[in-house]
Formats: C-alpha cells, structure tokens, sequence
C-alpha cells in the first residue's frame, strides 16, 4: 500500500478507524473518507451518526469528507458513482473495515472493480481479540451509540468501549467486535486524530429492532 491513494469508507466506528490507522502505517495515502448517508442527509446510513459529527472527524484526521445521501434501493448505484469519480481524479483503491463476512467482502470487491479499483480490508481474518487488544493500545476511544436490541439492550448506549464493556457483550453472547451488526461505536479520539471530537448523548430511542442514542455534536465542533 505504500504510496497508494486511497479512500476509506467510512462509517464514523471503530472498525473504519482502525482500518485506515493499519493503511496508513503500511505508507497509504488517504485522499478522502467515503459516508453513504440516509436519504434525508443528515444522518450516516450504518450507524446514524449526525453528518456535522462525520465532519468534525474528517477534520480531526485532516481527510476530506464525501458523503452522497441514498435509499437502501439506489445505494450501490450511488456508491459506485461515487467511486468512478474518485477512480477518474487518481484514487487506486478502497480500504474498508470487514473482518469476516464473505458477503461483504464480495459486494466490496465487486463495486471497487466496477470503478476500476481496488478492495483492500485490513482486518479481514483479524481475531476479535487481536484487533480489540489493537484498538485499545493505540488507544482508539468509541463509544456505543447503537446496539440491535435482541443482541445487547439499551444499558450499552454510552458505554465507551473496554476490556471490561467487551467482556459483558461477549457474556451477553455478542460478537465481541460486533461484527454482525450487534452495535455500534462513533470514534471520539485515535492517534490519527488531531484533537478529541466531543459527542453528547442526549436520550435513548428504539427504532425497529435497535437501540440509538440521540446525538448531540458539541458546540465547539461545530465551530471549528
């Protein structure tokens, strides 16, 4: 990877950070991060974090931010779309956050190649524990904002994540990485951030089958 221009899909969550932190050790260089959002605009289509929080990330890792507003119905065309345009102004290749589900990795490999690029998964055959142990050495902080409530109830909402938080998720019988959709994290600081990005959980709200916090993007953020 070293030398090569990449963009990093990006779901504001721990696994996507940690995904770019391993590329950008192995000498990649990162042109932008890449967020589907829901078709309203405002919120991340994977882990409903709010776009202002999304760009004080992007400004936190000094990476541009590109983001294209979607249904579940036209997502891949959008995607796609969206990868050809950064294929055209000399990106090579697509760095995303899977660990082991093959589906995942096909569909990735399948778009990035339909844009002329490449798939590159970092994590892909990681153990949970190798990368878990990563993230909280580097450290990488997240906090839990989602959860699918059959999995992990709403008492996780909040809970930043550790050893002590993945060993009642993992007694809770979910994957320790949350793999398979079992929750989700927004990432407040990592060695690629510059400054920490504030994050206030202001309520909890069940949506279908899910757990969410209610997002508040600190004022100072927004400002910046």
């Amino acid at each position: 990877m070293r030398g090569t221009p990449f963009f990093c899909s990006w779901s504001g969550g721990k696994d996507s950070c940690l995904a770019l932190q391993r590329v950008v050790a192995a000498g990649g260089e990162p042109r932008c991060l890449v967020c589907m959002l829901h078709e309203d605009g405002g919120v991340t289509r994977s882990h409903g974090l709010p776009l202002a929080f999304l760009q004080a990330q992007a400004d936190a890792l000094g990476v541009p931010l590109v983001t294209r507003a979607s249904t579940w119905g036209d997502y891949e065309r959008v995607f796609i779309e969206v990868l050809r345009e950064l294929a055209a102004d000399g990106v090579a290749a697509g760095v995303f956050g899977d660990i082991d589900i093959q589906e995942h990795l096909d569909w990735e490999r399948r778009v990035a190649a339909e844009a002329g690029l490449t798939a590159v998964l970092p994590l892909w055959g990681s153990s949970r524990r190798e990368l878990l142990d990563e993230a909280f050495a580097a450290p990488i902080e997240a906090v839990i904002v989602t959860t699918h409530a059959p999995d992990l109830d709403e008492t996780f909402i909040g809970r930043v994540l550790s050893p002590a938080v993945v060993s009642d998720i993992a007694a809770a019988g979910a994957d320790a990485c949350g793999e398979n959709g079992e929750y989700h994290t927004a990432v407040l600081h990592s060695p690629l951030f510059s400054r920490r990005v504030d994050l206030r959980i202001d309520g909890v709200r069940s949506i279908e089958e899910y757990w969410q916090a209610e997002l508040v993007v600190e004022a100072e953020d927004l400002s910046r």
